[in-house]
């Protein structure tokens, strides 16, 4: 388990795959955006002990897409004393397992890299929905605003929380090689590409990305000229 400190409220856990986990601290209480693969209950608890908290201070895990290696532990988060699990209705009855994903439309230059990450993920356990969430929702009681970006998959969204100046963009965003792209393995590449053009007029002081470092301070321009570009950058494309 490895634990990144983003700045004092923000810390990204990575697991023993590739996923990736962030924990928001607001006063006494903390959110949880994606999981991570199966299995991270106990790192997610340590991180949360790096700040003097235990598992109670956890109140909400907010999934920004039904992917293993984002809803993994959800499950076993989901047991948790004070824990809800939220999603986008459009991918809660797959993180339930009332249906099943479909797989990504690949293209050439992705289908040898999505044969050598698929193999490292395991299946994600069926993890109950506490609320589905709405296009373009806003959530007062944890201070975000849900970006509904479909493309990745139906139901795949990113997390605005304005007063912290926090973007978590899921996987319709990455940051590959020193540059921001679209995300690889979309359902609908043509839909997540109008996606990425959601993020042009987001203005925050750190964006967090499902793969990938997180930006901060001025290099979050970095998103905005990415989503603003002629072309939506994707060497993968």
């Amino acid at each position: 388990m490895n634990v990144v400190e983003v700045r004092p409220d923000l810390r990204m856990v990575l697991d023993s795959g590739p996923g990736q986990a962030y924990l928001l601290r607001r006063g006494p209480e903390v959110v949880l955006v994606d999981t991570g693969i199966a299995g991270q209950g106990d790192a997610i608890a340590a991180a949360l002990r790096g700040w003097g908290l235990d598992r109670e201070s956890l109140t909400h895990v907010v999934l920004t897409h039904w992917h293993p290696d984002h809803v993994g532990s959800a499950a076993e988060l989901a047991k948790w004393p004070d824990v809800q699990i939220w999603a986008h209705r459009g991918d809660a009855p797959i993180i339930r397992g009332d249906s099943y994903g479909s797989l990504p439309t690949l293209t050439h230059a992705e289908e040898g890299f999505y044969a050598h990450i698929a193999g490292s993920i395991p299946d994600a356990p069926p993890s109950r929905i506490d609320r589905e969430l709405d296009d373009d929702e806003v959530l007062d009681v944890i201070g975000a605003r849900v970006l509904s970006l479909p493309g990745h998959t139906h139901g795949s969204i990113a997390l605005h929380f304005p007063d912290e100046a926090v973007l978590f963009t899921g996987d319709v965003a990455t940051w590959q090689q020193g540059q921001v792209i679209l995300g690889p393995f979309n359902h609908d590449r043509p839909k997540a590409r109008e996606s990425f053009r959601r993020f042009a007029d987001i203005d925050v002081d750190v964006v967090c990305f499902g793969h990938g470092e997180p930006l901060r301070g001025d290099d979050t321009a970095q998103l905005r000229a990415a989503a603003t570009a002629d072309e939506v950058p994707d060497p993968l494309g």
